[in-house]
């Protein structure tokens, strides 16, 4: 062998080499952004670091030393080697895809820039949920466990397996397959990432500070809550006092099945996780699309909010939120006076469970709009099918009054007035929450979310004015801004609006399902996934969400 021909390969050796040490020191720089730092000794070679920062500048000194190496290789070769020509083949594809969608892919980027600046800052405790000032904050109660990374692994390999395998629904019948097949896997997954939470279970269900609930089923009947509602409240423990009976009914009904607080928390688990169902099946009718009903789907399962709160009560407001806006779109899209007697009876059920979702209206009235512009609803119509559904909401309102001495009005009025005291008596000023509960709220619905929101927003803009009412998207941008402004400009919630506005965290998902099929790669569905779940995980393992 020459000379020449043994500093060449020498030149090419010596550039693998450093590609190796870019990547191990990129892994690094990843692992330590996600779990907060590391240490390994390996004899007399110690790898370690506290930061991110000192990896990845490390990682794009080496790649760069890596990248001329390669470059003087090239020239004394003639040829690239297979790195950089595998760099190039992907880069190349790479380039076309974000071509065919730079605003969305632009907003996939910035999107996951900004996750791994709140993972980061999440990890250094440094991330404040809350506010000290405004009398309300989540504490970090521990350090990261060593089990996180060992957690977030397996879930990221079942999610991973999951996006690759469970495509799109063709027909009717599959779609249901893959749906439920989602459910399953996202259940074993949520199991997972609630491990990592310092309190169990068990512990939340029977503790009255967090969920007063089960104490107030233990102690009294189903027909005395209901007959003698306004009397005995006053008497129950915070969270079963200052809320509708709906809530305590649900549970009634699943101690049917087990009084056990492990199981009935498991059942409360499995009936939030069948609202991903009704999104689906919202999302299809709005959007005619069920690659985007099945990323919403999955996207619901996996929201923050939902996961720092298991098993609360409020992780199963979506259901019934859902049921509701599902009915009432059905009635306006189809005009089916069924549809309508149905939604009634669910709006009924939605104030008894829960009032606050009641901002839902916005996107019913933009549904509305939508149908009375392109002549979905003869007017005609809507008006005889509207006097039955009102009919049919005050004949629920007086059955209920009749049969059990229940006055949903009255109660309505006497939980909406304690609302309103507790936040004068617990010193929460309107004028910090009003901005501080969109910096919470976010985090709850996830950062990947909150920017995408904007981008598909952005997207659905681009149409002529005159089509944009016909634009789902666009439709349901308004009507969630609509919502988020309604609900934190009255002011009612002020503070821990991640978990009393977990229904609407749900719907903020719809937009980033979007966007990952506009873009037509699953790579980005899945990034976003994957930032979510260690935001999730990072978050359940170290702050006290739930203290019992």
């Amino acid at each position: 062998m020459t000379d020449a021909a043994r500093s060449a390969r020498v030149m090419r050796t010596l550039a693998r080499v450093v590609t190796a040490m870019a990547a191990v020191e990129g892994v690094i720089c990843l692992y330590v952004l996600g779990f907060g730092g590391v240490r390994v000794d390996a004899g007399p070679l110690r790898i370690s670091a506290g930061t991110w920062r000192h990896p990845f500048m490390q990682a794009i000194v080496l790649a760069l030393l890596a990248a001329w190496l390669y470059w003087r290789d090239a020239v004394r070769q003639g040829e690239w080697d297979v790195v950089p020509r595998l760099v190039r083949r992907l880069a190349s594809r790479g380039v076309a895809t974000i071509g065919a969608e730079p605003l969305l892919w632009t907003g996939v980027v910035v999107a996951t820039m900004a996750a791994v600046i709140v993972c980061d800052l999440v990890a250094a405790k440094a991330f404040v949920v809350g506010s000290v000032e405004g009398a309300w904050a989540y504490p970090y109660v521990r350090e990261i466990p060593t089990h996180t990374v060992a957690v977030v692994l397996i879930v990221g390999a079942s999610i991973a397996a999951a996006v690759r395998w469970l495509t799109a629904p063709q027909g009717a019948r599959d779609e249901w397959d893959v749906a439920i097949t989602w459910i399953a896997i996202a259940t074993g997954c949520q199991a997972l990432l609630r491990s990592l939470a310092p309190f169990s279970f068990d512990q939340i269900m029977v503790s009255d500070g967090a969920n007063s609930f089960y104490t107030v089923t233990q102690q009294y009947g189903a027909e005395n809550v209901l007959t003698r509602f306004a009397e005995l409240r006053g008497n129950w423990p915070m969270h079963a006092n200052s809320n509708m009976p709906g809530k305590l009914l649900l549970l009634y009904a699943l101690e049917l099945v087990s009084n056990d607080p492990t199981l009935l928390s498991w059942l409360l688990l499995a009936v939030s996780n069948l609202g991903g169902l009704l999104l689906y099946l919202l999302v299809r009718d709005l959007f005619g699309d069920r690659q985007i009903a099945l990323y919403a789907l999955v996207l619901y399962l996996f929201v923050p909010a939902k996961l720092f709160f298991l098993p609360l009560m409020n992780t199963v407001t979506p259901v019934v939120t859902l049921a509701c806006l599902l009915l009432f779109e059905r009635w306006l899209q189809r005009t089916s006076l069924g549809y309508g007697i149905a939604a009634a009876v669910s709006l009924y059920m939605l104030v008894f469970f829960e009032p606050v979702p009641l901002v839902i209206g916005a996107l019913v009235a933009l549904i509305l709009a939508r149908a009375l512009v392109w002549g979905g609803i003869p007017v005609k119509t809507l008006m005889t099918q509207s006097l039955f559904i009102i009919a049919a909401f005050l004949g629920m309102i007086a059955l209920v009054w009749r049969l059990f001495d229940f006055n949903l009005a009255d109660a309505f009025r006497r939980v909406a007035a304690d609302a309103a005291a507790f936040n004068a008596l617990e010193n929460r000023p309107y004028g910090l929450w009003v901005w501080r509960n969109l910096v919470d709220f976010g985090f709850g619905v996830g950062i990947c979310q909150v920017v995408l929101f904007w981008f598909a927003a952005a997207d659905g803009l681009r149409w002529r004015a005159d089509a944009l009412l016909n634009r789902p998207i666009v439709l349901f941008s308004a009507a969630l801004v609509a919502m988020l402004l309604a609900l934190d400009l009255t002011g009612v919630n002020r503070g821990e609006v991640m978990r009393l506005w977990i229904f609407l965290a749900c719907l903020f998902q719809v937009p980033t399902a979007y966007v990952c099929v506009r873009v037509r790669n699953r790579a980005a569905f899945a990034i976003v996934l994957m930032l979510t779940i260690v935001q999730a995980a990072l978050a359940t393992a170290t702050i006290g969400f739930v203290v019992p």
